[in-house]
């Protein structure tokens, strides 16, 4: 964390077993909660990368309310990265018109909790035209501010898709 309590923490998710791109889309309509929405398939594995920058300490994690390991991957004095798992196996196709949410909570040591909340639109196995209509998503930012080391709050939320910032 930086002298002030500020921090970014980068969200990537990826189809596993080939690092397959995500995609996302903007709503047109004021109906859902979010401005974006990030789709996934179901029955479906996928890689959630977090790094943060400065470097700092991921005590817990967990998906969809469900705790997952964190595997640190890499640290220097700049920045840290962890890689974890989230499984869409059990989980049904959203209905038409409707999306689900995927909170991401995080125990930062010294920070505090953090915590997200993705809007999902699942598709069936055999539905990959539609999953792949929109946008590439290359990374989710999100500049954190710790608030005396309990609690995070998330200032700015930024979703990066091939070059264009949203």
């Amino acid at each position: 964390m930086g002298a002030d309590g500020h921090f970014r923490v980068t969200l990537s998710l990826r189809r596993e077993p080939a690092a397959g791109p995500v995609y996302c889309k903007m709503e047109t309509s004021a109906r859902f909660r979010q401005l974006k929405t990030v789709k996934l398939s179901c029955e479906a594995m996928y890689r959630l990368d977090i790094s943060f920058k400065p470097p700092q300490l991921l005590q817990s994690l967990s998906i969809g309310g469900k705790q997952v390991e964190a595997i640190e991957r890499a640290r220097d004095g700049t920045a840290c990265a962890y890689s974890a798992y989230h499984s869409t196996k059990g989980i049904p196709a959203s209905a038409r018109g409707h999306r689900e949410e995927l909170s991401i909570a995080m125990r930062v040591l010294g920070s505090g909790y953090l915590t997200t909340c993705l809007q999902i639109k699942y598709y069936r196995q055999d539905d990959q035209s539609h999953c792949e209509w929109g946008a590439r998503l290359h990374c989710i930012e999100l500049d954190c501010t710790s608030v005396e080391g309990r609690l995070v709050t998330v200032d700015r939320e930024t979703y990066r898709k091939l070059g264009i910032e949203s």
